[in-house]
């Protein structure tokens, strides 16, 4: 597995402890905070919204290297000697955007656009798909979440206000799954008030998404059953 995503000895307001821990490739974890200011703030750090006053985030660089000659040939080395090319680090305020995604308790979606733009409007923003290229993992990740496609169009067209709760918290997690971030943080709030075979189908979708060399990062702010290891 590869490191992806850490925190360092990170405390947000209200906190009575700071956390430090790293998610790696193809990781579930949960994070067991214990009220709802502590899980708001810490996933406004998480998704970079917020900067960190105690403590660090950090995500991986990924291939983006800098032009050094002493490293890219440390890297040529061990890639020669069959070793890992080096982890490089970098702070989440400063990181690119998309590298981390984040499910919103409610979906989060923008009231004045259609469920289409919702869904699809940040990944074409960051990552520039071709139309279709952005239909076809549409389509593959409503399959997955359980989404029956004989109600597509009217589905898609619709406005928020129009879809039922449980409808929003799954475009939400369409938008974060289309967009593939490296990390994913979730809110534990998205698998309340639903259906279990629905809360079965998005389980694995996520477990399908870091399956792909992803992470995902669930905060939580009370007792869940969700199947993840915690963060102790």
């Amino acid at each position: 597995m590869t490191a992806l995503f850490r925190f360092f000895d990170v405390r947000c307001e209200g906190s009575d402890r700071a956390y430090s821990f790293t998610l790696c490739s193809g990781e579930m974890r949960l994070l067991q905070l214990s009220h709802q200011a502590e899980k708001d703030a810490m996933i406004d750090l998480a998704v970079g919204e917020t900067v960190c006053v105690e403590g660090a985030i950090e995500v991986v660089q990924n291939d983006r290297i800098p032009d050094n000659t002493e490293l890219i040939g440390l890297r040529e080395k061990k890639v020669r000697n069959n070793e890992a090319a080096p982890i490089i680090w970098q702070q989440l305020s400063i990181s690119p955007m998309g590298r981390v995604g984040w499910v919103a308790a409610n979906g989060g979606l923008i009231s004045n656009l259609k469920i289409w733009e919702n869904a699809t409007l940040p990944l074409w923003y960051h990552a520039r798909r071709e139309v279709i290229e952005t239909e076809n993992s549409v389509m593959h990740w409503l399959g997955v979440l359980g989404f029956e496609q004989d109600k597509l169009a009217e589905f898609m067209a619709a406005s928020p206000h129009d879809i039922e709760p449980w409808q929003r918290k799954l475009v939400g997690l369409l938008r974060a799954l289309v967009q593939m971030p490296r990390v994913l943080v979730v809110d534990a709030v998205v698998f309340e008030d639903v259906k279990e075979h629905l809360r079965c189908r998005w389980i694995a979708a996520l477990e399908a998404y870091a399956a792909q060399g992803n992470a995902v990062l669930v905060m939580a702010d009370k007792q869940t059953t969700l199947p993840w290891e915690k963060i102790e």
